[in-house]
């Protein structure tokens, strides 16, 4: 089945005179999944003016005309394929599973009396059903026709905005108590995002330790100082994996300075 869905949400502005109706492409599982966003630049030949994309709809015939509709693939030597060929490693790719919300051409056209204009069009796409989307990206691709005033056109680029539905990935943490405590190691598995002192009590790890020498000047034993960053009592060793953590803030370094490879469970997240 499928791992995302069409959602409806009713946008007010700040003095309610206005609203606005938001489609959204959304997963259906926030925990196992996200959408990602990009964008990606296609140059447009003139004389060959279309963008080479071949598109599936997985979900469509309402009444109002939504749907799901995903990349199926690129046409060789087609105007998206050649971008991409052409494109650096850091930007991205256009993959099978991607759909299309909204497309933006740019069209810069000469002029013999003035400086050279530059042109934009607009088309949201996002959660449209296949005609709909087809019909939105040849509208705009339309303008460059001769017919339709695309004579004085010099150079034409489609940026498309893409959402893609990633699988959250997962990472494992193990956990080594202090020999006095005499628990074995078990390992527990974090999402991106997750806060380490959070996810570790809610999966019953004891954390804060009550013997701990606290940063904060109160007397050893006296509670924790609920997520604050101040007592220290949820401090942890991180053996490996260092690099995966949210960087250290001033005060936190400042607080664990003479112990560099310990940080505080509470001011960690995790990715």
């Amino acid at each position: 089945g499928l791992s995302a869905k069409i959602v409806t949400r009713l946008n007010k502005a700040v003095d309610d005179r206005r609203e606005a109706t938001e489609i959204l492409l959304v997963p259906k599982n926030n925990e196992d999944h996200f959408i990602d966003t990009f964008r990606v630049e296609i140059p447009i030949p003139l004389e060959t003016p279309g963008l080479g994309i071949e598109l599936l709809e997985l979900e469509g015939g309402r009444e109002d005309g939504l749907g799901i509709v995903i990349v199926n693939d690129l046409v060789p030597g087609g105007n998206a394929q050649r971008a991409l060929e052409e494109r650096s490693e850091a930007q991205e790719t256009i993959m099978y599973g991607d759909s299309i919300s909204a497309a933006e051409l740019i069209l810069r056209r000469s002029s013999s009396t003035t400086e050279d204009k530059t042109d934009v069009s607009f088309a949201r796409t996002e959660c449209l059903g296949y005609d709909s989307t087809v019909g939105a990206l040849s509208d705009l691709l339309s303008t460059l026709s001769k017919e339709n005033g695309g004579s004085n056109i010099e150079e034409a680029t489609m940026i498309l905005t893409l959402r893609r539905l990633r699988r959250r990935p997962q990472l494992e943490v193990k956990l080594y108590y202090p020999p006095s405590q005499e628990l074995p190691p078990e390992t527990i598995k974090l999402m991106p995002g997750d806060n380490l002192r959070m996810a570790m009590l809610q999966k019953g790890v004891k954390l804060n330790d009550p013997l701990a020498q606290r940063y904060d000047g109160k007397p050893t034993g006296s509670g924790n100082c609920g997520s604050g960053g101040l007592c220290r009592t949820c401090a942890v060793s991180v053996m490996r994996g260092g690099e995966l953590l949210s960087p250290q803030k001033p005060n936190e370094k400042k607080m664990l300075e003479d112990t560099p490879r310990w940080r505080l469970a509470c001011k960690s997240w995790v990715g």
